[in-house]
């Protein structure tokens, strides 16, 4: 028995080590070919992980099935060539041996006598009938030809289709890892933004906080024109012109 060898590959991104008695570069390529699968039905569907294997196994399993199904066709087919092949020989000897005999009866009769004529002209009617079906067996397996040619053609663009899958596959692996870093960047700039507003939230909390405190200075001002003096002094609780452009800079870049 075999010794079974573990193989760590990588399925729609997540790694799983698989033990078995088969060459690891087979196992990986079986991998790698599930992977590709996912990989195509996972961007036409944001269904979940579970669903896109599943979508994936009946995918390969249909083209498993029509492989089996062109592969039966395909030996249906080489079977029923055999048999004609097998019929056309047996007929061909058949006739070979008729003809065989035939040419003994001629000789026969011509030593016999004249009278044979009639049987020899028989015989010669005989032997263009066997010809006949030799012919006739000839066109029926030249009749067969166009149908392993185009056989034959159609096994070439299956061929093509899947190494154009291939190179689609690799190109499509080689542009998201070129659109990763781009998207780390575009979570970096999000991260910062969300910093930036929260810090603004403050601001503007603290500004509002003010903003009332001043009102309510300005009420009670209005309520005592005594104590106007006082109220004015409460007036330096406004952010200085400093900070409202730090703090209207900073909303500007969260806008942006």
């Amino acid at each position: 028995m075999s010794e079974k060898k573990s193989v760590t590959v990588t399925i729609y991104g997540n790694e799983y080590t698989l033990k078995g008695e088969a060459d690891p570069n087979y196992i990986a390529e079986l991998a790698k070919f599930v992977d590709a699968k996912m990989s195509e039905i996972g961007k036409k569907s944001s269904a979940p992980a579970a669903k896109v294997a599943i979508l994936a196994s009946m995918n390969i399993a249909d083209e498993l099935h029509r492989l089996e199904k062109a592969k039966a066709e395909n030996l249906k087919l080489i079977e029923t060539l055999e048999k004609s092949l097998l019929e056309m020989k047996k007929s061909s000897d058949g006739s070979l041996k008729h003809t065989m005999e035939l040419k003994e009866q001629v000789d026969k009769f011509k030593a016999e006598g004249a009278d044979v004529r009639k049987k020899v002209e028989e015989a010669q009617a005989e032997a263009d009938k066997a010809k006949k079906e030799l012919e006739e067996g000839k066109k029926k397996t030249d009749s067969l030809q166009p149908e392993m040619e185009k056989l034959k053609k159609e096994l070439k663009e299956a061929q093509l289709k899947s190494e154009d899958l291939s190179k689609e596959t690799d190109r499509l692996k080689l542009d998201l890892a070129k659109a990763k870093p781009q998207l780390d960047e575009l979570k970096e700039d999000m991260d910062a933004a969300e910093t930036l507003n929260d810090e603004a939230q403050a601001e503007i909390k603290d500004l509002k906080a003010k903003v009332d405190h001043l009102n309510a200075e300005i009420t009670k001002a209005k309520q005592a024109p005594a104590a106007a003096a006082p109220a004015e002094e409460g007036m330096n609780i406004l952010p200085t012109p400093d900070k409202l452009a730090a703090l209207f800079r900073k909303i500007d870049a969260i806008l942006e």
